[in-house]
């Protein structure tokens, strides 16, 4: 385990059970790029909050519920769109009372072009760790588009993965998209990286979905689960 992850483990704040701005936190460490965020504890949203919190960059925002314990906002009703600078105390106070006891992550709505894309990565019980990439976002089960490596894994081998997949013409210019296929191989090497920084610590890790847009790819949501 490297002393970048050893620090990070060290630093959450639940024990083994990162919550997904920290998941980020580690993301970024190793490379890959995250919106900007800010997270709202729940004794900052009590009151009326009459002044929105200052999140240090422009609306709109995404609004989260962040807890380690809740892995499926959007299912439960924890995310929103589109929030401006007016409403984020309402919302804020909104999501603290649906989720009572969470944290709020308060994120730029970042603006992307074309497909969405998912980086996951697992432990096979034979095989031991293992990369994913395929068609991301709400697609991800209804295409099951998906390619699958061993870790490690070079951005070499993960571009041979891209071009394994269906929706691989969408990184080579379909329908006049321009997206950068070498890229998002890179930050599929990178989530190799992490896993294997992990060692025997880890266990599952999804960034999904993630996208492509003026700045290149970034991670808009992650999930990991560590082992004892």
């Amino acid at each position: 385990m490297t002393p970048t992850v050893r620090a990070w483990l060290d630093g959450l704040g639940v024990a083994g059970r990162p919550d997904e701005l920290e998941t980020k936190q580690l993301l970024a460490a190793h490379g890959l790029r995250v919106p900007r965020s800010l997270r709202v504890r729940p004794a900052e949203a009590q009151g009326t909050m009459s002044r929105p919190p200052d999140p240090g960059f422009d609306p709109p925002y995404v609004l989260k519920v962040c807890s380690a314990g809740i892995l499926h906002k959007t299912d439960q009703g924890g995310v929103r769109l589109g929030v401006d600078r007016a409403s984020l105390p309402s919302v804020v106070r909104e999501l603290q009372g649906r989720f009572s006891g969470s944290d709020v992550l308060v994120e730029e709505q970042v603006r992307f072009d074309g497909s969405e894309f998912i980086i996951g990565a697992f432990r096979d019980p034979s095989f031991g760790p293992a990369l994913m990439v395929g068609a991301g976002g709400i697609l991800t089960e209804l295409y099951q588009d998906v390619v699958f490596r061993l870790v490690p894994c070079s951005s070499g081998e993960a571009m041979r993965m891209l071009r394994e997949l269906k929706v691989f013409p969408v990184l080579e210019g379909f329908r006049g998209l321009s997206m950068d296929a070498h890229g998002l191989a890179e930050s599929i090497a990178r989530v190799g990286e992490i896993v294997q920084a992990l060692g025997e610590g880890f266990e599952q890790l999804d960034v999904n979905p993630i996208v492509y847009g003026p700045l290149g790819w970034t991670a808009l949501d992650a999930k990991l689960v560590t082992r004892p």
